[in-house]
């Protein structure tokens, strides 16, 4: 397994958005999904965490989202790191448990924050994954 990276996005961002990593999740030279790092404070990324997932669903089941997790930890060398995830989203509660992330609350997202989110999404677990 490897990481690609897609895209490095740090110009023209819109407001409220720090530059980001986009990756490929790559297994046996095959996209199984994506991953993306965003740069920023803790405070700036409090509800939509550093790092984001999206395994495909023909490739989930293989611990791929953990496993690109501690590979983006080598290749950045980060220390410390926000995550989060919805409530209701088991599987990336199940990952986030399995690199072993402090849980610190479940909030309601601020609702000048909401326009960053799905409609469905009002609160988030948060989590801090210290290396």
């Amino acid at each position: 397994m490897k990481l690609e990276l897609l895209e490095y996005v740090h110009e023209h961002l819109p407001m409220g958005f720090t530059p980001y990593y986009i990756y490929a999740i790559m297994v046996d030279s095959i996209e199984v999904g994506r991953l993306t790092f965003r740069e920023g404070t803790m405070q700036q990324h409090y509800f939509d965490g550093h790092i984001g997932y999206h395994i495909d669903e023909a490739y989930r089941g293989h611990h791929y989202a953990y496993q690109a997790c501690l590979l983006l930890q080598k290749q950045l060398q980060f220390h410390q790191v926000i995550l989060t995830c919805d409530p209701h989203n088991q599987a990336s509660l199940r990952t986030i448990q399995k690199l072993g992330a402090r849980y610190i609350e479940t909030k309601v997202i601020p609702a000048k924050q909401r326009r960053f989110f799905a409609s469905d999404e009002k609160e988030k677990m948060v989590f801090i994954w210290e290396i």
